[in-house]
Order: structure tokens, then C-alpha cells, then sequence
């Protein structure tokens, strides 16, 4: 469950060989639909773990996901001939972006699986936050007082959307939230790095390749047996969506600015909301809504605070 770009850590002069001709021609409506799609296909995807968590663990289900967009890629790259895409020198950069993504994306299906989809949805949003603070030592950047009140704010909003009531199980949904908003956050500052070098396509391919052989091996220690045929649907919808969003966010981000592609994300907590009434007639409560326009809120003000300083 990410929303950052790679392109947009590419400095000055540095340069990659792309399989599409006009990724480096900015194209700021084709961008944002991308973006805009990429936020819905995410939630589609939600949708079809949160039904398929009620017969298969999360680890499953991640295996799956990763596994068909693995087999959609690899065709792609044959069928295109663009096998130079996955050359790479930075096997061990990709292998920790791949490890900590895959931590997130079986935190993010356990999540859902105790928790509304829109309170999921919303608390994902946490990673952002978290990149702040991690920033500071991983990355040795200076973080003043305006962002770090604004994660104080956010996480204030984060209390809001947890209210916590006492009852176990919600509490364990909100736990895995916060482990997937952290890998999230820890794989965002990794792509930071690879995204100087690295053909974004690439990065896609290895996090999928090292994510399908992680949850592969763990398999045998979850697994409840082959899918069910009602299931079927729901792991095509699985991997369709995941390949679409996966797709679409890094093509959306390379056409488009990061200050205007990064706010359309935000429409996944609408999609969520949207969907989970629909299929679960679940509405979020009026202490979710606030403590999520409070995260997104604090959020857009860390972005244009980053952006402000960067053109200082």
C-alpha cells in the first residue's frame, strides 16, 4: 500500500534509460488522471484483500498479489523486448527496498483485515509523518520546528482516528497499521536513494521478483490450501489493481510535478470511504473523518514546506 515518486528524486544531469519516449516531457493533466487512477486501483485492491482475508492469511495473499504482477511484468518485458530495464548494480539497495516493501504491503492486508477499510486507508497515511522523523537520522537532513509541529499535529489526528475503545482485536488492526505506515516510511527514504540511479521500472520489477520469493517462502508456514473458485475474481482484481497502481503512480509521477501529483493520493481515503459503504455498508465515524483531515492536512503543509525550502 506507497505514494512517493523516484523520478522525483532524480537530481540535475542524472538520467536513466526509459522503455516509454516521453517520460522526461512533462505532462501535467496525463500525470494527475494517472495519480488519481492509481489512488482508486490501491483501494480496489484493499477491497479484494479485505474479502479474501476472511479465507486466506495476509502472507498469502500478498504472495498472490506480487506473483501476478511479477507474470504481468515478465510478459510485458518479453513481449516488448525491454529485458534491459532489470540490469542493475544495486542488487543489495533494491533487496532492502524489496524485504522492508514486502513487511509493509502483509501489515497493510493484515490491517484491513481487522479494521474498516477507510480507517486503514486513513492511518496509512501515518508514513509521511514517519518520513519526517526518520529523515533525521538515516538521512542526516535538518527538520525545523514548523515540520515537526506539523507531525506533532498529525499524530494528534492519528489519536482521533484510533479512539481507542478497549476491544483487542480493533487494537491489533491498528498495531499492523502502524507497522505498514513504517515500512511505508522506511521504503519511501530507500527510494530516495535508488531513485538517483535506478529506472524506476526497474525498482518495480525487483520489489516484485524479492517480494513473490519472501512470501514464497513463507508459504508453507500459512497456508490454508489452493483458492477457492469464488475466489478466483477476487485474486484476479488483486492483481490487476495491484499492477495497474503500481504502473500508474510511477508513470503519474514522472509526468506530472510531485507538488501536484502528491495531494491527488489523498482521494484513496474518498474512494475508501466510498467503497466500504458499498460493500460492507461501514461508514467512518465523525472522530475518523476529523483525525484524517487532520493527517492529510498536516501532510500537505509538510509537502509545500519541502518544496518551499527546496526553492529557497
Amino acid at each position: 500500500m506507497t505514494t512517493s515518486s523516484q523520478d522525483d528524486d532524480l537530481k540535475e544531469g542524472d538520467s536513466y534509460q526509459s522503455p516509454f519516449s516521453f517520460v522526461h516531457k512533462d505532462n501535467i493533466k496525463l500525470g494527475s488522471a494517472l495519480v488519481l487512477s492509481s489512488a482508486f486501483f490501491l483501494t480496489c485492491m484493499g477491497v479484494a484483500a479485505k474479502f479474501l482475508s476472511e479465507t486466506h492469511h495476509p502472507i498469502e495473499i500478498a504472495f498472490y498479489r506480487n506473483f501476478m504482477v511479477l507474470i504481468g511484468f515478465t510478459l510485458y518485458l518479453t513481449v516488448s523486448k525491454k529485458w534491459h530495464i532489470i540490469k542493475t548494480n544495486r542488487c543489495s539497495a533494491h533487496f532492502k527496498r524489496g524485504f522492508i516493501g514486502t513487511l509493509g504491503l502483509v501489515c497493510g492486508f493484515w490491517s484491513i483485515s481487522f479494521l474498516p477499510l477507510a480507517t486503514a486507508t486513513t492511518l496509512y497515511y501515518m508514513a509521511p509523518l514517519m518520513i519526517v522523523l526518520l529523515s533525521v537520522p538515516m538521512l542526516k537532513e535538518r527538520v525545523g520546528l514548523p515540520r515537526y509541529l506539523a507531525v506533532l499535529v498529525g499524530f494528534l489526528g492519528v489519536v482521533l482516528v484510533v479512539n481507542p475503545s478497549g476491544q483487542d482485536v480493533i487494537m491489533i488492526g491498528f498495531v499492523f497499521a502502524f507497522f505498514d505506515a513504517f515500512f511505508s516510511a522506511l521504503t519511501q527514504i530507500f527510494l530516495r536513494d535508488l531513485g538517483k540511479t535506478e529506472n524506476p521500472l526497474t525498482t518495480v520489477f525487483y520489489y516484485m521478483l524479492i517480494g513473490t520469493i519472501v512470501t514464497a517462502l513463507a508459504l508453507p508456514f500459512v497456508w490454508t490450501g489452493m483458492p477457492q473458485t469464488e475466489n478466483i475474481l477476487l485474486l484476479l482484481v488483486l492483481g490487476l489493481a495491484g499492477g495497474l497502481q503500481q504502473f500508474t503512480k510511477t508513470k503519474g509521477y514522472g509526468l506530472a510535478p510531485v507538488a501536484i501529483t502528491s495531494p491527488l493520493t489523498y482521494t484513496g481515503v474518498v474512494w475508501a470511504v466510498f467503497l466500504g459503504w458499498v460493500f460492507w455498508d461501514s461508514l467512518p465515524t465523525i472522530s475518523v473523518l476529523l483525525g484524517a483531515s487532520i493527517i492529510i492536512a498536516s501532510n500537505l503543509f509538510i509537502l509545500w514546506r519541502e518544496r518551499k525550502i527546496k526553492s529557497a
